[in-house]
């Protein structure tokens, strides 16, 4: 008998091979191509098989004991479809309900306010861990879901789709993945803030590695909430994935249940050094304690609040099925992609890029003025700006060119995200104290100087002008 399996084997070695290229629509992450690489390879007549997600293909190398049908019979009954992914989806329905989303969406911002949320909580300095609480739940609707809610549907749809293949559930298995994650990540803000708190300073991180973390971020949000919502299959199958390879080392896709944990456990910890207003103004309070007690709890304190908001987001789509099922993911991808947005705009900002438009506007045949909030002597000018925890106010000055400027800005909140001022025009970086501080600023020429929190979040700037002929006099 084991000479006819071998004669077999080796029989079947020899048939001429043949390389098959499938295109296939509907693949979503590295599970999905595991799932059809597996199913393929257990075919009559396929010796191998595998899967891209970005490329929307699946090939296979077979012998002439393999059928066509029923290797495209096989993708079909996964639940995949062949041919090429369309740039848009042609289901009116998809259209509909996006729409529907963005409408509600765009309804909450409006009534809400962008930005208005860290005001409306108010100043870590007075409120002790209740506030931190607070402010971690705001935060886990808004730039926290936007940065790490991708890594957990990324992470989510690979258990899912591993307990699918497997004949498990779903549902259990994206649920135990996420507690996890989010056991990591509350443990790894705690031990990190411990960290902090020993060093009871602020190691400020490059600005134009922030502008591109943060652009990286926007961008991946971007393709994860069109993938949601379904409208371009084509630009969804550019999602990023998790790599098998390194997947398998970091355990989050392999088949050792105790090193996929350990992956999971340290990718809900990794997220501490994700840039986020909500996150880094936490952190930025936690040093101030100069306490690693307090500032651990501090920032486990903030992650516990962002837990509810995100496990929403990665066990929602397990709570509906069918059309609700999809109508959900839709109205998520939507909430992901204004994220993305907001974020791109934030990093552009703080690049030097400003969309807002131009207020200030100087009349050819009348000398433009001062702003009320600067104060002229003979010599020098003082400018006075107020911070809180909802930006700067007023945001915009006018000054005249060729004096000296003192910058006074007071701040009200000094744990908010606005507290770090930065300035590429102005060069300043710094992060306020509580009170009044004064920059000094050169005699600056005439132009736009632009300046913002060290996240984009909040901006203004300082217009200089030519002084009239009287005044420089």
């Amino acid at each position: 008998m084991t000479v006819a399996k071998g004669a077999s084997a080796e029989a079947a070695s020899r048939r001429p091979k043949e390389l098959i290229t499938l295109s296939v629509a509907g693949m979503t992450c590295t599970a999905c191509e595991r799932r059809i690489a597996k199913a393929l390879t257990a075919l009559p007549g396929v010796v191998s098989a595998s899967a891209s997600t970005r490329k929307g293909t699946a090939s296979l190398i077979t012998t002439d004991q393999a059928s066509r049908a029923s290797i495209e019979a096989a993708i079909i009954k996964l639940g995949y479809r062949l041919g090429g992914s369309p740039w848009l989806n042609r289901d009116p329905q998809v259209w509909r309900s996006a729409g529907v989303a963005a409408v509600f969406v765009a309804a909450l911002v409006w009534v809400i306010g962008v930005g208005d949320i860290t005001g409306r909580i108010g100043d870590l300095s007075t409120g002790g861990l209740l506030l931190v609480l607070a402010l971690g739940l705001a935060a886990g609707v808004s730039t926290c879901m936007a940065m790490v809610g991708g890594i957990i549907l990324a992470i989510s749809a690979s258990a899912a789709g591993r307990a699918t293949a497997k004949g498990g559930s779903a549902r259990t298995s994206a649920w135990r993945t996420n507690l996890v994650f989010q056991a990591g990540r509350i443990g790894g803000f705690g031990l990190l803030g411990v960290i902090l708190g020993a060093l009871g300073g602020r190691a400020a991180m490059p600005q134009p590695v922030v502008v591109a973390l943060m652009v990286a971020v926007a961008v991946t949000m971007l393709l994860v909430g069109v993938r949601l919502t379904e409208l371009s299959p084509r630009i969804a199958g550019w999602s990023p994935t998790i790599p098998a390879a390194v997947g398998d080392r970091l355990g989050l896709t392999g088949d050792v249940p105790a090193r996929r944990t350990a992956g999971v456990v340290v990718a809900g910890a990794a997220t501490f050094f994700l840039p986020c207003g909500f996150t880094q103004a936490v952190q930025l309070y936690a040093f101030s304690t100069g306490s690693p007690r307090a500032a651990g709890a501090i920032m486990a304190t903030f992650a516990i609040g962002t837990s509810p908001a995100l496990l929403a987001l990665a066990g929602a789509p397990t709570l509906f099925k069918g059309t609700r099922k999809m109508v959900m993911l839709r109205a998520l991808g939507v909430v992901v992609v204004g994220f993305a947005v907001i974020n791109a705009t934030s990093a552009l900002r703080l690049a030097g890029v400003d969309f807002s438009s131009v207020s200030f506007s100087v009349a050819a045949s009348t000398p433009q003025a001062v702003s009320s909030n600067v104060t002229l002597t003979p010599a020098d000018q003082t400018v006075s700006t107020e911070q809180g925890a909802t930006g700067y106010s007023p945001a915009d000055a006018v000054v005249y060119a060729g004096r000296p400027t003192h910058w006074v800005i007071t701040s009200t909140a000094p744990f908010s995200c606005a507290a770090s001022l930065t300035s590429q025009d102005l060069g300043v970086h710094g992060v306020l104290a509580e009170g009044r501080n004064v920059i000094e600023l050169p005699e600056l020429a005439a132009g736009t100087y632009n300046y913002s929190c060290s996240m984009g979040m909040y901006s203004g700037r300082i217009v200089v002008i030519e002084p009239p002929a009287a005044a420089t006099g």
